[in-house]
């Protein structure tokens, strides 16, 4: 994606918010919208869609 570690882990610890251009690239990458990015957050084993777990 053309970003440095130092500022990758930066924006993981929360020192840096990003750039625009930053989560659309990383978007793109994911094959998902920016805006499902810049959402809340979700737990890995429950529904996107109905929230149920399992």
């Amino acid at each position: 994606m053309g970003i440095s570690r130092s500022t990758l882990r930066n924006i993981v610890k929360g020192h840096d918010g990003g750039s625009l251009a930053m989560a659309i690239r990383a978007a793109k990458a994911a094959g998902v919208p920016v805006e499902k990015l810049l959402g809340d957050l979700a737990a890995a084993d429950r529904c996107p869609t109905c929230g149920r777990s399992g």
